[in-house]
Order: structure tokens, then sequence, then C-alpha cells
């Protein structure tokens, strides 16, 4: 498997798991009692993770001539749609939308 496919995978993982960690996430509503906390947990382990796949796909896209160049260009928007829905949901567990 090369570098860029490798990368790839390893950003598509962390959306994924970036997801999972949501804040309307029930489980982490059950692990940590306060509001406060679930914010907190989950916004910065949504931020390392998030980071970390940006650069993932920062380094899966410098190989032009592979196969996953296409779709890790369509990748950046997905997470930028992420990026968006864990705002969009923490601000409505705070009640401000």
């Amino acid at each position: 498997m090369n570098q860029s496919r490798r990368y790839f995978f390893i950003s598509v993982i962390l959306v994924v798991l970036s997801m999972l960690l949501s804040v309307r996430n029930p489980l982490l509503s059950q692990m940590f009692g306060s509001v406060t906390s679930i914010i907190l947990f989950s916004g910065l382990v949504n931020a390392v993770l998030l980071i970390i796949s940006v650069l993932m796909l920062d380094r899966s896209m410098n190989d032009r001539d592979g196969e996953f160049y296409s779709a890790a260009r369509l990748w950046q928007f997905v997470i930028l749609a992420v990026i968006i829905y864990h705002l969009i949901s923490g601000m409505r567990l705070f009640g401000i939308l």
C-alpha cells in the first residue's frame, strides 16, 4: 500500500471517530455528568482528531499522480462539513440555536 493511500485511509478513520465522539452521542452524556464536561471532552478530542486528519490529508494530497488524489480533494469538503456539524451540535446543546 503506498503512502498516499495509507494517509487517506488514516484521515477517513479519524473523521469517522470524530463523528462517533460528537456532542450528541448519548454515551458521552452517561459517562460525563455535566454539559460543560461533555463539551470540553468532545471539543478537545474532536479538535485533535480533525487537526491530525487534515495533516494526514495534506500528506495524501502531495502525491498528485496517486489514485486517491481526486477523493482527497473531495474529502477536504467532508472534513469542513464535519467541523460545521460539530459547531452546530454544540450550539444546539447550549440552546443557542
